[in-house]
């Protein structure tokens, strides 16, 4: 009886066909996976901006006694940036006390940044971003803004994708999608 041995290697046909729909899948899965980096990273700095507002809300709620504005958030449109007034003895005019400092990298930022007006930047009561200048946001020791409701707009460079930081007038803030 003669035992037959198997084969010990593919054939030059399967290893083609093997490495064909590996190559087939790659390719489809990239452009998603860009995609939802690009998506992902949008979504962090709404998140980081969103909870940066709930900081100095609950600042002023904790250390206010009256309506003055002792924390604020600066948002510098034009120039990709915002500074958080952090603790009671910071001063944004100064540049004195604890102050945060977010710059956001070039692919994504405020529609200013990447010259697209529609819809503005960032809005808070009557106050919108003209160029070349901040728009402030506070709150009193009710944690309401005293500005007014507004909101804040992030777009990523190509404006593939867009989000939106909403603060109610009552204080709420909340982040929504306008372009996914």
């Amino acid at each position: 009886m003669f035992l037959r041995k198997g084969r010990k290697a593919f054939t030059l046909i399967e290893l083609i066909i093997v490495s064909t729909i590996i190559v087939i899948i790659v390719g489809m899965i990239v452009p998603l996976s860009i995609d939802y980096i690009s998506e992902a990273q949008l979504y962090n700095y709404a998140v980081q901006i969103q909870q940066d507002i709930l900081l100095i809300q609950n600042l002023a709620i904790t250390y206010s006694s009256d309506n003055a504005a002792r924390f604020r958030i600066r948002f510098y449109p034009s120039l990709n940036r915002y500074i958080v007034e952090a603790s009671e003895d910071a001063n944004l005019v100064s540049g004195k006390g604890k102050l945060i400092r977010r710059n956001f990298p070039d692919a994504i930022g405020f529609p200013r940044f990447f010259s697209k007006n529609v819809p503005n930047s960032v809005v808070f009561g009557v106050h919108s971003s003209p160029p070349d200048v901040f728009v402030e946001l506070s709150f009193n020791n009710m944690g309401v803004p005293l500005q007014g409701g507004g909101h804040i707009n992030l777009i990523n460079s190509t404006n593939t994708k867009q989000v939106s930081v909403i603060v109610s007038i009552i204080g709420r803030v909340r982040i929504d999608w306008l372009k996914r």
